[in-house]
């Protein structure tokens, strides 16, 4: 693996606990009372997949599909922050999950120079659903509440943000690479 490689992935690692604490920040200025979140959670993955293979899936799971879709609803919550603390938060975060997208593409593309990818296609709805339904969708707001000046879309918005940004950002980045998805 190309030590840039290597290089942004540790700074991308950094850059996710740089988040919690930006995000902290945020709670502890709307709800300074809230009990602190638990540590950290490692993320695993389950079977004897080869380590090789195991990376590319967290790569293509985490930076072309969640951190893709994060840096798609991050552009449209910005507009709409009003309170200076939301909005640095935002701005940082934004920066940071543009550079993890990067990072998972990054990493697709040299795999794919390597070899066959196309393997994960299969895995590919699977992480949509996962991040859909367990990062995306269960953090934006009720249709009764206008939260974006606080950060937090409508799940209309996000619905739609997240279909086009997989429609025409993800897929088509997934297919250059020979992984063809139904969904």
């Amino acid at each position: 693996m190309p030590d840039a490689l290597v290089t942004l992935a540790k700074r991308c690692s950094d850059d996710e606990r740089d988040h919690a604490d930006h995000c902290r920040r945020i709670v502890d200025a709307l709800a300074p009372d809230l009990a602190p979140l638990p540590p950290d959670l490692d993320i695993v993955l389950g079977g004897e997949t080869a380590p090789a293979r195991r990376a590319l899936y967290t790569s293509v799971a985490l930076g072309c599909v969640t951190e893709t879709l994060s840096t798609a609803l991050l552009i449209e919550m910005r507009p709409h922050a009003r309170l200076e603390v939301v909005r640095e938060g935002l701005d940082r975060i934004l920066a940071d999950e543009v550079r993890h997208s990067r990072l998972g593409w990054a990493h697709l593309a040299f795999e794919a120079e390597r070899g066959d990818v196309s393997w994960i296609a299969a895995s590919v709805p699977g992480m949509l659903r996962a991040a859909l339904d367990t990062d995306v969708l269960s953090t934006s707001g009720e249709e009764h509440h206008d939260l974006r000046e606080h950060g937090i879309l409508a799940r209309t918005d996000v619905r739609r943000i997240c279909d086009s940004t997989i429609e025409t950002t993800i897929l088509p980045g997934l297919a250059r690479f020979g992984i063809e998805c139904a969904e």
